[in-house]
């Protein structure tokens, strides 16, 4: 990989922390789901990034799948935790 997709990487992992931050911020259950939410999802499109830098479509799959079945497991959950 060139420096520019280091670049872009280590970007994309910077700025993936700000949900982090706001975890850390709020007390409120549901409202820290959808923060860890929103960090799964930029953790899969730096993993889609990163398979789509190397040429590696496996990696991209991996990707792909965490953010459909991640985000419905968090959703569900967030769901869950807002009807208790």
């Amino acid at each position: 990989m060139s420096v520019v997709e280091y670049a872009v990487i280590y970007g994309m992992l910077v700025i993936s922390m700000v949900p982090v931050i706001a975890i850390s911020r709020t007390r409120d259950t549901p409202e820290r789901i959808a923060y860890a939410s929103s960090f799964g999802s930029k953790l899969a499109l730096i993993i889609i990034t990163a398979g789509i830098f190397r040429g590696d479509w496996m990696i991209g799959c991996i990707g792909a799948f965490i953010l459909i079945v991640g985000d419905a497991g968090m959703l569900i959950l967030s769901l869950l935790e807002m009807k208790i």
